[in-house]
């Protein structure tokens, strides 16, 4: 069975930490600097600033992104079960970004991007109210938190 990043909006402050943290991962080789915008989970509010959402891939069992992906960049691992882009196989089309119904895949630069679940996540590490932390892809319940998303869009 697979990994993914659970999230409990119940628990979210919109501090942002997540996405800071996690972009210390995906920085330059040997450089590490707070980039929020190459990190791969991105925190949303809805328009009243009542509700708060860290967007974090929901590793789904049939991925939209990998189907509408022309270059066949996005894979599943057999392995690991984990849903991946090839950086190098990208061709920057967006058509995975337009196929996620859940905004869980992004663009830096030319390359789409998503959280592909790190082996020991910096961004379970920095949420301090513990919003988030990594789990199976059979717990929780991945559509729910998929309607949440769609709730409160990037």
């Amino acid at each position: 069975m697979g990994k993914r990043i659970i999230f409990d909006e119940e628990l979210c402050t919109y501090c942002h930490l997540c996405t800071m943290f996690c972009s210390l991962a995906f920085g330059e080789k040997g450089i590490y600097q707070i980039r929020p915008a190459i990190g791969r989970i991105r925190v949303a509010a809805n328009a009243d600033d009542s509700r708060y959402v860290a967007h974090v891939c929901l590793q789904c069992k049939e991925p939209a992104c990998a189907d509408a992906c022309p270059a066949e960049a996005i894979q599943r691992d057999p392995d690991t079960g984990l849903v991946s882009v090839d950086a190098e196989a990208c061709v920057g089309c967006e058509a995975c970004v337009e196929a996620c119904e859940f905004g869980c895949i992004f663009m830096v630069g030319d390359k789409a991007v998503k959280c592909e679940v790190c082996d020991d996540p910096l961004c379970v590490k920095a949420c301090a109210e513990k919003a988030l932390r990594l789990g199976d892809t059979g717990e929780g319940d991945a559509l729910e938190q998929g309607a949440l998303y769609k709730e409160v869009p990037l």
